[in-house]
C-alpha cells in the first residue's frame, strides 16, 4: 500500500527532513578531527533548533525549569539572600566567633575610584570560609573560620593606609551548614560581580598571602598596585596591570554593572532570578462565558 502523500508544505518538509536524516546516517564523515568537530557542532545546533520547533507545537506549555530544593545552586541563592538580610558590622571590630560560611565586605569611604560603591548595598568583595573538618556539623566543630578570614582582610586593609581607611569598611557574615558555603559564594560572585574578587578580573589580590623569597619576581597584584602598603607586595618589581588600566577597568565595570543602591533592588533581582514561568508564555486569560 502506497504511503499517503503530504498534504501541506510542513508535511512535505518533514518527509524531506526524514530523507536527509537517513542519508546522514549512511554517509561517512571521514577521519579528520576538525571536520568531525564541525559536523558535531552543526548537528547539535540543528538538533536544538528542531527541539525548539517541536516545543512550540505542543499545546501544553512547559516550565523553563523544575525547582529542586536539593540543588546546590538553589541553596546558594537562598543562602546569598539570607546573607544580604544580615546586619552590617564594622570590619575594624570583628570579634572572634565560631563558624564557617560566607561574608561580604562593603566600602563607604571617599576613594574616588570606588565612589559608585560608597553608601550602597553592593559589596566590594565577597568570600567564603571553609570549616576545619569537612564533616563538621556545628559551628564549634567548624572552627572560627569566618571571623579569622574577616580579621585577615582587615589586617591587609590597614596596611594600605595611604589609600584606604579601615573605618570605611563594613561587613556582613552568615554561618552556614557545612557544604553550602561554596555554592553560596559562587552565586554571590555571579550576582554582584565584586571588583575585588579574582573572578571579576579587575582589582584582585586582597586575599593573596605573600610570596616567598624564591618567587619574589612575581608581578604585583592589581589590588597591591592600587593600594600599596603590604611590604612583600611593594618589593615586587613589576605590576600585573598598570594603575591607569585598573582605574579604567573599574570605571567601565560600574557603567556596565551599576551597583545596587538598596536592598529592595537586590530582592527584586533575586526574585526575578527565581522565576520559573515566562509571563509572556504563561499569560492566563480570563475565562470565556457563554
Amino acid at each position: 500500500m502506497a504511503s499517503k502523500s503530504p498534504t501541506t508544505e510542513f508535511e512535505a518538509l518533514l518527509v524531506e527532513l526524514h530523507t536527509l536524516t537517513q542519508r546522514l546516517t549512511e554517509t561517512e564523515v571521514g577521519e579528520n578531527v576538525r571536520t568531525i568537530k564541525k559536523a558535531r557542532s552543526a548537528l547539535e545546533n540543528i538538533t536544538e533548533r528542531l527541539t525548539d520547533i517541536s516545543t512550540t507545537l505542543d499545546p501544553i506549555r512547559r516550565p523553563t525549569s523544575i525547582f529542586d530544593p536539593t540543588d546546590p545552586s538553589t541553596a546558594g541563592r537562598i543562602v546569598a539572600l539570607t546573607l544580604v538580610a544580615q546586619d552590617r558590622h564594622p570590619l575594624a571590630a570583628v570579634p572572634s566567633f565560631y563558624g564557617a560560611g560566607v561574608y561580604a565586605i562593603y566600602y563607604r569611604g571617599d576613594f574616588e575610584p570606588y565612589k559608585a560603591l560608597s553608601g550602597s548595598e553592593h559589596p566590594i568583595y565577597v568570600g567564603k570560609a571553609d570549616p576545619d573538618a569537612s564533616a563538621a556539623k556545628d559551628a564549634v566543630s567548624q572552627g572560627p573560620k569566618v571571623s579569622l578570614r574577616l580579621q585577615e582582610h582587615a589586617k591587609n586593609i590597614r596596611k594600605a593606609d595611604t589609600t584606604l581607611s579601615i573605618k570605611d569598611f563594613e561587613c556582613r557574615f552568615l554561618i552556614v551548614q557545612t557544604g553550602f558555603q561554596r555554592s553560596a559564594e559562587e552565586y554571590l560572585i555571579k550576582f554582584f560581580k565584586p571588583i575585588w574578587n579574582s573572578e571579576t578580573k579587575i582589582c584582585y589580590g586582597l586575599g593573596k598571602h605573600g610570596d616567598s623569597s624564591s618567587t619574589r619576581a612575581n608581578k604585583r597584584s592589581p589590588w597591591d598596585t592600587l593600594h600599596p602598603g603590604r611590604e612583600w607586595a611593594d618589593s615586587s618589581e613589576q605590576d600585573q596591570k598598570s594603575y591607569e588600566v585598573i582605574l579604567d577597568q573599574i570605571a567601565n565595570h560600574f557603567v556596565k554593572h551599576p551597583p545596587y543602591n538598596d536592598a529592595v533592588n537586590i530582592y527584586d533581582r533575586f526574585m526575578s532570578d527565581m522565576k520559573q514561568l515566562n509571563p509572556d508564555v504563561y499569560t492566563i486569560y480570563p475565562p470565556v462565558h457563554d
